[in-house]
């Protein structure tokens, strides 16, 4: 995989070859940044299921202050560390469970949050959960879901108390930006 803007720009990642890794594409990583661009400059990121690193690592490429990777997979985060070594930025990673890593930024709000969970795992709906609950998010910031075509948001969002920004479908992903 390759970095499509910013100061890094062509520079490759190593990404794992797996069923369990499924990462963003780089023209759904290219309009997701097209719409944020005004968002990014010195933000304080989390990336969720950050598997290879890709979204965190675009976003520090293009400006962002500081980026939180989360991975609970052994095997994928190894790699994350390892494309996150070569690296001259401001950044932390986490083994964990995305759901017990939010409980651990009490003293942390979130310009941007990347949500991208395996598409059958049921876990956006308890994740924007604890992110509202938690008060994870800036006063302005914003949450990027990656998910399923198939799968309607819609009225979880809003059940959550959530306001739709942004929706786009690229095929069978779909992105929906909330704040």
């Amino acid at each position: 995989m390759i970095i499509t803007g910013g100061s890094c720009k062509g520079r490759k990642i190593n990404t794992v070859k797996s069923r369990e890794v499924r990462p963003t594409s780089s023209k759904i990583r290219e309009s997701i940044f097209n719409i944020i661009y005004s968002s990014i400059t010195n933000s304080v990121m989390l990336d969720l299921f950050a598997g290879s690193g890709i979204l965190g690592l675009e976003a520090l490429s293009r400006g962002a202050k500081k980026v939180y990777f989360i991975e609970n997979n052994p095997k994928v985060y190894r790699l994350l560390k390892e494309n996150l070594i070569n690296f001259d930025f401001d950044y932390e990673i986490k083994f964990s469970d995305a759901l017990a890593a939010l409980d651990n930024f009490q003293d942390t709000k979130f310009n941007i949050i990347f949500i991208d969970p395996p598409y059958a795992s049921g876990l956006i709906e308890p994740v924007l959960k604890k992110i509202k609950n938690n008060m994870l998010l800036s006063k302005d910031g914003i949450a990027i879901i990656e998910h399923s075509s198939n799968l309607q948001i819609t009225d979880m969002t809003l059940g959550l108390g959530l306001n739709i920004i942004k929706e786009k479908k690229y095929g069978d992903t779909s992105i929906t930006i909330v704040n």
